[in-house]
């Protein structure tokens, strides 16, 4: 009698620490899902990133970046630092497990792809100057992105195409 007592208390503690675990789980899923959708969805979005972006794309590969951040105004470091930050950050949550690599894949490869093109100079830069893995999660994103094949990607995910280009709207709505 005491021995199935033992063994039913064994196998509820076995079912509690099972639930318990996948709780947790469920738990951090939901906290980074609500982080990549902040990512994905508003922050890119706002007039501060893209303001941000179009500096970074147009007016970074015009300067000298052998001194690496210490080479720009605060204003320029802000700029760079908020689109580095961001897919740093998304690389970070590939990494952790925070964010599907089919979701980056399938969302941002271009903008990424543009980004780590305007920053690699200052990125190179930093990295001799004595810290060697600045911004590896970008780096890591960009990677994952480069191995991915977006229209196979797509095709996985079930896109749908137009079967001809969509004529021009006569009249108006």
């Amino acid at each position: 009698m005491n021995l199935a007592a033992i063994v039913i208390s064994l196998f509820a503690l076995a079912v509690s620490a099972l639930v318990g675990f996948r709780q947790l789980s469920s738990m951090r899923t939901a906290n980074s899902t609500v982080v990549a959708i902040e990512l994905l969805t508003r922050e890119c979005r706002s007039d501060e990133f893209l303001i941000s972006e179009e500096f970074v794309l147009r007016e970074l590969p015009g300067l000298p970046l052998d001194n690496g951040l210490e080479g720009l105004s605060p204003e320029q470091r802000r700029h760079v630092s908020r689109i580095a930050l961001y897919f740093s950050s998304l690389g970070a949550m590939a990494v952790m497990g925070g964010i599907e690599t089919r979701m980056i894949v399938g969302l941002v490869p271009a903008r990424a792809r543009r980004a780590w093109a305007a920053l690699e100079p200052m990125i190179l830069a930093e990295r001799r100057l004595g810290t060697p893995t600045y911004l590896s999660f970008f780096e890591h994103l960009v990677c994952l992105i480069g191995d991915a094949d977006p229209t196979r990607h797509h095709e996985r995910l079930g896109l749908r195409r137009l079967e001809a280009p969509s004529a021009p709207a006569v009249g108006g709505p």
